[in-house]
């Protein structure tokens, strides 16, 4: 019995000393983040803008910024006239829908993101509408600018 417990001594100090060999010898320092860069963009750092109004083109009806579904209201402008809305949104963490329906005209989505304004601008064509209605439909985290602009004759 004594052979064996010399040999298991033996036994257990090579393990302890290639465990704290395979560690690296760095088992006793902090944990150090990869320094490579995240595939996350980082949050914006700009606020929410308005959409700027196209060169040949005058704003109808604007609102914002507001945040989450919203009765926009109504313009009226000479009919029929190229009509285009755009949209400026930011999601609060991930991509939201946004909704925009103009009564008798049409709608559109637009995908909001979490991490910078999203900007669409949707050409509704040639609107023979004089009085229109916008409404606005998406989740309560959601900023958004609209501004709905006609060709100027």
């Amino acid at each position: 019995m004594r052979t064996s417990r010399p040999a298991f001594i033996t036994a257990a100090a090579l393990c302890l000393l290639l465990t704290s060999c395979t560690a690296g010898g760095d088992a006793d320092l902090p944990h150090v983040p990869d320094a490579s860069p995240s595939t996350v963009e980082p949050p914006p750092r700009e606020p929410l803008t308005a959409p700027a109004v196209e060169p040949g083109y005058e704003e109808i009806l604007a609102d914002g910024p507001r945040r989450g579904p919203w009765d926009v209201g109504e313009a009226t402008h000479p009919s029929p006239r190229d009509l285009r809305v755009a949209v400026h949104c930011m999601a609060k963490s991930r991509l939201i829908d946004l909704k925009v329906t103009i009564d008798g005209v049409g709608e559109f989505s637009v995908r909001c993101s979490g991490v910078r304004e999203t900007t669409v601008m949707n050409a509704m064509g040639d609107v023979s509408r004089r009085e229109l209605h916008l409404t606005v439909d998406t989740e309560e985290s959601v900023r958004w600018y609209i501004s709905v602009q006609a060709a100027e004759r």
